[in-house]
C-alpha cells in the first residue's frame, strides 16, 4: 500500500529490480535525450517515480517523447512542483493522484496515465474513479483492467487501450518443429510454478526450456530441475533472441500481468502461446487461431491438451503481431493526446 511521504509501493528489492532489468532490456537502451521547452509551457511532461530512473517506466516515456517533434521533458517524485505543459503523461497512476492535489494546474493540460495492472493502494476506489474521471485518457496496457474499472465507474471515453510491444528486428521469425515448450520469467508465486512442474511431469515427452533468474528459490525447485525434459537457463538478453528461436510453444501461467513483454516476443519470433487469460493475453490471442487461452489458475490437466494441440497449429503467429513495435506505441499515445485537443467531449 501506499506508503510514508507519498512514495510508491515497493515491492522486495532485489525482485523489483530483477523485474525491471528484464523490461528495461525488453525496450533497449534508452532514446533521444529530453527536448525542453526554452520559455513558456512544454509540449510534453513526463512523470515517472524516481526510483524508475533509467528503468522501464523512464525508457516508455522516453520513447514516446523522442519520437514526437514537440518539446519534451521527464520530472522525477511524487514530491516535484512540475512545470507547465500542454500534455502530462504519469507513469504510474498513483504518482498521477499524488499530483492532482500537489498541483493542481495540471487540470489545465491533457493528462495521459499509463495503468498496467491493479495493486493494493491506500486510496479507494471511488477515490480512484473520481481521480481517473478528471484525466483526459486512462492508458490501458490492455482491455481487461480497461473493461474492470469502466464496471466500476469510469467514463468509457476516458479509457483507452494501448498495447505493449517487442522489437521485430531483434525478434526474427523461424519455422516451428524443434519441439520445444519456452517460458520467459524470473521466479514470482504469481507465475504459477506449482502447475509447471505438474505439467513437466505430465508431458514427459516434451521438453521444457524456461529463460529466467531466482527460480533456485523455488521451495520445489530440486524437484523440478531434477526432470530429465526440464532445462533452465540464465542468459544475458542478447541471448534471448537466439533461445526464442528454439520454441515451438510458448507458455505462460501467470495469475496477474500488465503484459508479459515475453509473450510478444515469443510471438514475434512465431512461437505458438498458449497462456492464462491475464494482462494482454486476451488482446493478441485469438483461440485457435494463433494460440491457446485458458482460466487463470488452471490446472495442469486443462493446460496440457492446449500445449498438445499449439504443435499442430499452423498459423503463422509473428504476422498477428508484427504491428506491435515501439514505435506503434508511442504513436498510440500520441494519438489519444492529439485526438483528445480536437474533440469537444475530451478537451481540457
Amino acid at each position: 500500500m501506499m506508503t510514508d511521504a507519498g512514495r510508491l509501493p515497493r515491492m522486495n528489492e532485489p525482485a523489483w529490480r530483477l523485474r525491471l532489468a528484464r523490461l528495461r532490456r525488453a525496450i533497449g537502451p534508452l532514446p533521444l535525450p529530453e527536448c525542453p521547452a526554452q520559455e513558456g509551457p512544454h509540449d510534453w511532461l513526463f512523470v515517472t517515480a524516481e526510483e524508475s530512473r533509467g528503468w522501464i517506466l523512464d525508457a516508455i516515456c522516453r520513447e514516446i517523447g523522442s519520437r514526437q517533434r514537440g518539446t519534451w521533458t521527464v520530472a522525477y517524485g511524487a514530491k516535484t512542483d512540475l512545470p507547465r505543459a500542454r500534455v502530462y503523461f504519469f507513469s504510474h497512476y498513483l504518482l498521477y493522484m499524488i499530483h492532482l492535489r500537489r498541483n493542481p494546474h495540471i487540470a489545465e493540460g491533457r493528462i495521459l496515465v499509463w495503468y498496467t495492472h491493479p495493486r493494493e493502494v491506500r486510496y479507494s476506489i471511488e477515490e480512484q474513479i473520481d481521480a481517473y474521471n478528471r484525466t483526459t485518457r486512462m492508458v490501458f496496457a490492455c482491455s481487461a483492467f480497461r473493461d474492470d474499472l469502466i464496471a466500476k465507474g469510469l467514463d468509457p471515453a476516458r479509457g483507452a487501450v494501448v498495447l505493449g510491444a517487442a522489437d521485430p528486428k531483434r525478434f526474427p521469425p523461424h519455422r516451428r518443429g524443434k519441439g520445444v515448450i519456452g517460458l520467459s520469467s524470473a521466479f514470482y508465486e504469481r507465475k504459477s510454478p506449482d502447475t509447471l512442474l505438474d505439467l513437466v511431469r505430465m508431458l514427459p515427452h516434451r521438453r521444457f526450456l524456461l529463460l529466467g533468474k531466482g527460480w533456485e528459490a523455488y521451495a520445489r525447485w530440486t524437484e523440478l530441475s531434477s526432470l530429465s525434459n526440464f532445462e533452465y537457463v540464465s542468459a544475458p538478453y542478447s541471448e534471448y533472441p537466439r533461445l526464442n528461436s528454439r520454441f515451438d510453444v510458448f507458455l505462460s501461467l501467470a495469475t496477474l500481468e500488465g503484459g508479459p513483454i515475453p509473450l510478444m516476443e515469443a510471438m514475434m519470433c512465431n512461437a505458438v502461446p498458449v497462456a492464462s487469460r491475464t494482462g494482454f493475453a486476451p488482446d493478441i490471442i485469438t483461440h485457435g487461431g494463433n494460440g491457446y487461452l485458458f482460466d487463470v489458475g488452471a490446472p495442469a490437466d486443462v493446460i496440457a491438451p492446449l500445449v498438445e494441440q499449439a504443435f499442430d497449429l499452423t498459423s503463422d503467429v509473428r504476422a498477428t503481431v508484427k504491428r506491435y513495435t515501439w514505435a506503434a506505441f508511442a504513436r498510440g499515445v500520441h494519438a489519444l493526446a492529439n485526438d483528445a485537443a480536437n474533440s469537444t467531449a475530451l478537451r481540457r
